[in-house]
């Protein structure tokens, strides 16, 4: 899960700078994508606890999840500020992607592990509570429909097999 940069110089966090192709052009974002899913999988490929591809892919799913929502919150924290409205985001610090993993002097290690999978952790803020996973799981919406239950639902399921942080 660390910030791995490539020749494209596209991280795997997604926060690339300058994203170029091998031509020189500018990537496209199907070019990008697929050389952030390399450069993860190239890392996972080198964990002991993921096995082969049928554990990779769950593994990435929910990674990826977790990132492109917290893209869409930002974007709509920004249209609501500009707008003059308040916006409540679905996943609250410190357990949106920004917090924990797109920092690079972020958490890693047995610690990053324990963020992740344990019920109570010292979290990325440096407070005791809920682990992330645990968190998502307790997720609740205040009325039918919200994206907090879908979050909730989708990680009832989700284990992270990863044991190298």
């Amino acid at each position: 899960m660390a910030v791995k940069k490539t020749k494209t110089k596209t991280t795997a966090n997604g926060n690339g700078a300058g994203a170029n192709g091998a031509n020189g052009m500018p990537a496209t974002t199907a070019q990008r994508l697929a050389t952030i899913l390399k450069s993860s999988r190239d890392i996972m490929r080198k964990d002991k606890g993921l096995s082969g591809e049928i554990d990779r892919i769950p593994v990435l799913t929910w990674i990826m999840f977790l990132k492109f929502l917290d893209d869409m919150e930002s974007m709509r924290a920004e249209e609501a500020k500009l707008s003059g409205k308040k916006f409540k985001p679905a996943i609250e610090a410190p357990y949106r992607w920004r917090d924990w993993a797109a920092k690079e002097d972020g958490i890693t290690g047995d610690e990053l592990i324990a963020f992740i999978n344990q019920e109570e952790c010292r979290r990325p803020d440096g407070s005791k509570g809920p682990g992330l996973f645990a968190y998502l799981r307790a997720l609740r919406g205040a009325e039918g429909g919200d994206r907090r239950d879908v979050i909730a639902t989708v990680f009832k399921g989700t284990v992270n097999r990863m044991i190298n942080g």
